[in-house]
């Protein structure tokens, strides 16, 4: 069931993104200030979907974790335009979305061996927090993007957070 929910992942990823990693490459070097990648080099955040790490998923996972949630406050924290955001989330998304397609690939075993449910279920959950701050994902109105993303700062992020953050302990 595990597996064939990462390989379903796997085949939406390709369908719904298949520019996403040549969208960051195209910016101008006037958006810098609002952190903006300019191109590959410039990502704030990447994971390799052939990541040569000789490491654990739950390692992998907490590494990008680590590395993710600096990021949501400090965007939280600003106020960007609907766009700005889109732009913002992109390579974050796309780092959790290779995460999935590398562990379906390379930690399947190991996956479903974990019993952990909350865990599993991490990587999802964590995408369905992107969406809400980037809008990722979103096809819809930019009203509801922003009600969202006035609804994480007004202390629901931390929440995640926190509670992503407990899920990750109790791995130690």
């Amino acid at each position: 069931m595990n597996r064939a929910f990462l390989i379903l992942i796997l085949i939406m990823s390709i369908i719904v993104f298949p520019g996403c990693s040549q969208s960051n490459q195209t910016g101008t070097g006037n958006h810098k200030d609002s952190g903006a990648s300019a191109g590959k080099d410039n990502l704030r955040i990447i994971f390799a979907k052939n990541n040569p790490e000789n490491v654990s998923y739950e390692q992998h996972v907490v590494t990008l974790w680590e590395q993710t949630k600096p990021l949501l406050k400090e965007d939280i924290a600003k106020n960007y335009s609907d766009e700005e955001y889109k732009k913002l989330g992109a390579d974050i998304d796309m780092a959790w979305v290779n995460l999935q397609i590398h562990s379906s690939l390379d930690h399947a075993e190991e996956m479903e061996n974990h019993s952990d449910v909350p865990f599993n279920n991490l990587s999802g959950d964590v995408l369905m927090l992107i969406d809400s701050l980037y809008g990722t994902r979103d096809l819809g109105k930019v009203e509801g993007r922003e009600e969202r993303r006035k609804n994480l700062r007004q202390g629901r992020l931390e929440y995640k957070i926190n509670q992503f953050d407990k899920i990750l302990e109790r791995l130690k």
